[in-house]
């Protein structure tokens, strides 16, 4: 039996949703296959799932309800650093493995020694935090930029990125605002960035403040060049909860159909199915849950056993193509996927950093905020 302990309400229950679909496709190909391995035998995989209300606290003490009550043997992944993080030391000192889809530097800053029984595969913040710049020198702008960053983990890890590469590529931040998650007013914020000038807007926010911001931004015709929402966006709710007035967000992803990895076609019309018939970043969280879920499953077959020492050790030596690619794991216990830019159009998502087949150019000004 496997544990998870997942989003399902709260600020970040978009993601959950499509952390359960992606963890069901691949349950439901390795039981078509007659299940894991255990000792010899083959057994049909089962899932339990716990929604952890986007509470970081929960996530802990449901960590140890999973492995102590209902014996779990290993871990799906839960999304956004502040739920994976408690999940990760908990998997450490419970010895079950949990392999999910993070942002890889916020990921790491929850433990100071690392992790064993926790491993990443998503994209390196280092990498990520470049292409909000690469993305807007597709377009002209004055290079002034606007950060809007809360006080999570992720928050404080890309905006110090953003902050350290503007200059390197030309750029200029005039404009720096941090907040705590769950705030609702930016009308002092968006002054500021006005006041400024800026063209550029980048955000790192929770869903719920970042649909607050935008509506605030259009409200105070605040109408930059490019605009990225990083978290915010990276989820199909963003295109349903705006409307019109997410056109032109541009979001980090590290998935696509253009790419044709393993499974795709899978990934493409159970994205459909749940997000009315579109392609956006919940395909992507799809395809992610769906890979380390294999990941996972994976190890347990080549242990051969429910030890969790023995599945971790499989994990590791980990080496194969996956849904997201050829995953190989570093001494870090990460695998970076390379981000690209994608922007929002009437619910669908389409590559416009770097050029690609069947991808698309950057359109500006912001279409929403316009």
């Amino acid at each position: 039996m496997l544990g998870a302990t997942i989003p399902l309400t709260g600020s970040l229950a978009a993601f959950g949703a499509q952390e359960k679909i992606g963890d069901q496709l691949a349950v439901a190909q390795i039981n078509a296959a007659g299940g894991v391995k255990i000792d010899g035998t083959k057994h049909k995989v089962v899932v339990d799932y716990l929604d952890n209300q986007s509470l970081p606290n929960l996530v802990t003490s449901q960590a140890h309800t999973l492995v102590l009550q209902d014996h779990a043997i290993g871990f799906l992944g839960t999304p956004s650093p502040p739920l994976i993080i408690p999940l990760s030391l908990a998997a450490d000192q419970l010895k079950v493995p949990v392999v999910h889809n993070n942002p890889i530097q916020a990921w790491l800053s929850g433990s100071k020694s690392g992790y064993t029984y926790s491993w990443d595969v998503f994209f390196n913040e280092t990498q990520q935090t470049t292409t909000q710049f690469l993305a807007s020198d597709e377009v002209k702008t004055n290079k002034k930029v606007a950060l809007f960053d809360d006080t999570t983990p992720d928050g404080i890890t890309m905006g110090k990125l953003w902050t350290q590469n503007a200059p390197k590529y030309g750029y200029k931040v005039v404009a720096n605002e941090s907040f705590p998650a769950g705030t609702t007013d930016f009308s002092s914020y968006i002054a500021a960035a006005k006041s400024a000038g800026a063209q550029v807007v980048i955000a790192q926010m929770v869903p719920p403040d970042a649909e607050a911001l935008w509506k605030q931004m259009k409200a105070d015709n605040f109408d930059p060049k490019t605009a990225f929402c990083e978290k915010c966006s990276y989820q199909n709710g963003w295109g349903s909860a705006l409307g019109s007035l997410a056109n032109g967000t541009m979001v980090s992803d590290v998935w696509s159909p253009v790419f044709k990895y393993p499974d795709y076609q899978a990934i493409v019309a159970a994205s459909k199915k749940a997000f009315g018939g579109k392609i956006n970043p919940g395909a992507s969280n799809v395809a992610g849950a769906y890979t380390v879920a294999l990941v996972l499953m994976d190890a347990i077959t080549k242990a051969n056993s429910s030890n969790g020492t023995a599945i971790n050790k499989a994990i590791g030596e980990t080496n194969g193509m996956f849904p997201s690619g050829h995953v190989k794991f570093t001494s870090q216990h990460y695998y970076a996927v390379k981000a690209f830019q994608t922007q929002w159009r009437n619910g669908n998502t389409v590559i416009v950093w770097p050029k690609v087949t069947g991808g698309s150019s950057v359109q500006a000004p912001v279409a929403g905020l316009k």
